[in-house]
């Protein structure tokens, strides 16, 4: 009983070792095969769940793509004067990547410049005695491009 009880411990250990030295081959085997004198993946970051730009250097050449699930797209291509403007704002930069300080202050310009600007059509408006059916309707037209939501931030 106790013979037969160390015999199987015996063959499941040995069965665990071959594994595990199969595995290192094989992941070595994999790594190496994985690996080129001329593509390299530089740089990945998740923008979604499910999305992610890749950056990639073939040659001296550099390609962002866009992986999702179902598409793989070319996003840009940089060429190395590219990227080494890029990394030297990087290393010069001092301030954050992300100033919301800054942001905000550039969308509060333009809210500030947007209700200006409608100050200054309805005093022209009221001042002008011409055609102000032609001029209303300009003005709903402005109105309407303003209510987009297709509008680039």
């Amino acid at each position: 009983m106790l013979l037969e009880l160390l015999g199987v411990v015996l063959v499941f250990g040995s069965i665990l070792f071959l594994a595990y030295v199969a595995s290192k081959y094989v992941g070595k085997k994999a790594a190496g095969s994985m690996k080129s004198k001329h593509m390299q993946v530089v740089e990945q970051i998740s923008i979604s769940l499910d999305k992610r730009l890749v950056l990639v250097r073939v040659g001296t050449d550099y390609f962002l793509f866009l992986s999702g699930k179902r598409e793989f797209k070319l996003v840009a291509r940089l060429t190395p004067d590219k990227m080494v403007e890029l990394e030297q704002q990087e290393g010069t930069s001092d301030e954050p990547v992300f100033d919301f300080k800054r942001i905000l202050n550039k969308y509060i310009s333009k809210s500030d410049e947007k209700t200006h600007m409608k100050k200054t059509r309805v005093s022209t408006e009221s001042n002008s005695s011409g055609d102000s059916t032609i001029k209303r309707n300009i003005n709903k037209l402005l109105q309407l491009r303003e209510k987009r939501y297709d509008k680039e931030v």
